[in-house]
């Protein structure tokens, strides 16, 4: 009988562990980010992150067009690829991390930045010349995300996926 007491103990200390973490109050609450160069040419992406969708779609940004002609755009209009190259944001105050990706590599790394409930905006360049090839905007807003991309010259594929169930606890 005496040995019920400890187990009890120790299971209330479990439950309530759980349900700290599930609440989002402790644990590491970042997006990873893996991105998969299957190019031959060298591959910059850059994270930004932002507080909702409105934020996303107004963010400024300066590009050079393909006419070699500078101009300011904003997100929405970054939706296709080719059209611009060194993309540079110009907001002040938005949290911004780059990775370079060299060809046939595989970089990972954490959005520093995120808050639980941000979003993550996307965009990755091409070569030295810059040129602009995706944007996205992961819109997921809860802990333990995962976020990967191939980067390749046909535009590459991405896919994220949020947290569900317990799995992202031991991060």
């Amino acid at each position: 009988m005496a040995l019920r007491r400890p187990v009890r103990a120790g299971a209330v200390v479990l439950l309530f562990s759980v349900l700290l973490v599930g609440s989002g109050l402790i644990g590491t609450p970042e997006p990873t980010v893996a991105l998969e160069n299957e190019d031959t040419d060298t591959y910059y992406v850059t994270a930004y992150t932002v507080a909702d969708q409105d934020a996303a779609g107004f963010l400024n940004f300066e590009v050079t067009t393909e006419e070699g002609e500078q101009r300011l755009v904003t997100y929405e209009e970054l939706v296709w690829p080719g059209e611009y190259h060194n993309v540079t944001l110009v907001d002040d105050g938005i949290d911004t991390q780059s990775f370079v990706v060299e060809p046939d590599e595989t970089v990972s790394g954490t959005i520093e930045a995120w808050s639980h409930g941000d979003m993550t905006v996307y965009i990755a360049e091409r070569g030295s010349e810059r040129e602009h090839t995706t944007s996205r905007v992961v819109t997921c807003g809860s802990r333990g995300q995962s976020h990967s991309f191939t980067l390749e010259e046909s535009g590459g594929g991405s896919s994220s996926s949020c947290a569900g169930g317990f799995g992202w606890i031991a991060r």
